[in-house]
């Protein structure tokens, strides 16, 4: 054998017997055919997907703002003489509640002198109209004298040339009729002159009847009242302090309604915008609305607010209106919110009423509408996995229009009814035999969910 294999033909041998070997194993390998029945049916659990009329939910959050705010300024020059026993931080006032009160001696004296201005202006100007109807009178008596003169004249003027009265007379009697026609110059141009006067003279009444009620405006900005219902934020003045026009006074805020900004991240406001009913936007006509509220009540919109962190306590709110843009940092649309005469439902140690800096949680709601619904934990990679009539997996895309809590709410009606895979199943290959098994605990979840909507 060690000189077989010293031979140089050795090697080609050995590798022909390898190549012989294989083949024969091959050969008399018995034919491998597929078992159908080798990968067994897996067992899921599913609930069948209800179709539902349900209202569109987003949350945000936001604090608390009032919606009117005061920072109340001194409008007139003077010492302080007066200021409310219990003005304080913090106290509440309903409205026209007198707060402060100026020094109004300089005003009073000033009024005085403006209504004595007036008076003597109305006095002016009623001599000035009387003088324009004595002139109308005179005028008339001059023009009427004027025609007696002139008739005179001309008589004399006859006479003269006949020789019945001297040259003398008619001289004079001239003369009369020139300071007739004169005195009767004399009166048209009065007479023109006169209108310009009374309009003069009304000017000046104009003039010093703005000026008794900028008196009159003064000697009330002597008073300082609460315009509204409020709450004293800060106090700035003291009892005898001298201020000046512009002084801060006090802050206060209103008590009747309340804002809250809340912001919600732009893809589920997206999604909930989807939601808009197009047909009723394009029949918006914008020039009968009397504001964004009223228009966003018509699309159906309402919210409720909540404090985190604080009582379960929830208060109906309006949607006001929407932001004009978008938060730079967050990147999330501003929608406000408002809360009427929330200090009439206070309930000690309960509902608390809404102070400004509040941190709130705002839901947002949208008009109801028919979903198919289906729970969230069923969502893979924006697949659901169904059952189909053959009991097989099939894996469905979906695009859900919006969240809701622990729900996620889809347009596609023809969802409804389907099995859906509730349980994790790895691998899940569409065509796979499955066994279904009703999931009662996911199902009373789904509804559970649904009657919290």
């Amino acid at each position: 054998m060690e000189k077989f294999f010293t031979k140089r033909y050795a090697l080609i041998a050995v590798a022909l017997v390898g190549i012989v070997i294989s083949v024969l194993i091959v050969k008399l390998q018995p034919v491998m055919t597929h078992n159908p029945q080798a990968r067994p049916s897996v067992p899921v659990s599913f609930i069948e997907i209800p179709l539902k009329s349900i209202s569109p939910q987003i949350i945000g959050f936001g604090n608390v703002k009032p919606d009117l705010s005061l920072q109340a300024k001194a409008e007139v020059t003077g010492r302080v003489t007066y200021i409310h026993p219990n003005l304080k931080k913090g106290e509440i006032y309903p409205a026209e509640t007198l707060l402060l009160k100026i020094d109004d001696k300089d005003y009073l004296l000033q009024l005085k002198q403006a209504e004595a201005d007036v008076l003597a202006n109305q006095a002016n100007l009623k001599e000035m109209q009387l003088t324009i109807e004595n002139n109308e009178l005179e005028l008339k008596l001059a023009q009427e004298k004027l025609k007696v003169r002139d008739k005179e004249y001309k008589r004399l003027q006859k006479l003269r040339k006949s020789g019945s009265v001297s040259q003398s007379k008619l001289d004079a009697e001239r003369q009369n009729l020139l300071q007739q026609q004169q005195e009767v110059q004399q009166l048209k141009n009065k007479k023109t002159t006169l209108p310009s006067d009374l309009e003069v003279m009304k000017a000046q009444l104009a003039i010093a009847e703005s000026k008794l009620e900028k008196s009159r405006r003064d000697l009330e900005r002597t008073e300082i009242r609460l315009p509204f219902n409020g709450r004293i934020s800060q106090v700035y003045a003291e009892l005898d302090q001298y201020v000046a026009t512009g002084t801060q006074l006090f802050d206060a805020s209103g008590l009747d309604k309340i804002v809250v900004n809340a912001q919600f991240p732009i893809d589920q406001f997206s999604a909930f915008a989807r939601g808009f009913k197009r047909d009723k936007l394009q029949k918006i006509n914008f020039s009968d609305y009397a504001g964004m509220t009223q228009m966003l009540a018509s699309l159906g919109l309402t919210a409720e607010i909540e404090m985190v962190g604080g009582t379960s306590s929830v208060w109906q709110a309006k949607v006001e209106r929407f932001s004009d843009e978008l938060d730079p940092q967050t990147k999330t649309v501003g929608v406000t919110v408002s809360v009427s005469g929330n200090y009439r439902d206070i309930e000690p140690g309960k509902k608390p009423p809404l102070l400004e800096g509040m941190y709130m949680k705002v839901s947002l709601f949208g008009a109801a509408s028919e979903f198919a619904i289906i729970p969230r934990f069923a969502i893979q990679n924006n697949e659901v996995y169904l059952i189909d009539n053959e009991h097989k997996l099939s894996r469905t895309k979906i695009s859900p229009q919006q969240f809701k809590g622990e729900l996620a709410l889809l347009k596609k009606a023809d969802l409804a009814g389907q099995k859906l895979i509730t349980s994790d199943v790895f691998p899940a290959v569409s065509g796979m035999a499955v066994t279904p098994i009703q999931d009662n605990a996911a199902l009373e979840k789904v509804n559970t969910w649904l009657e919290g909507k």
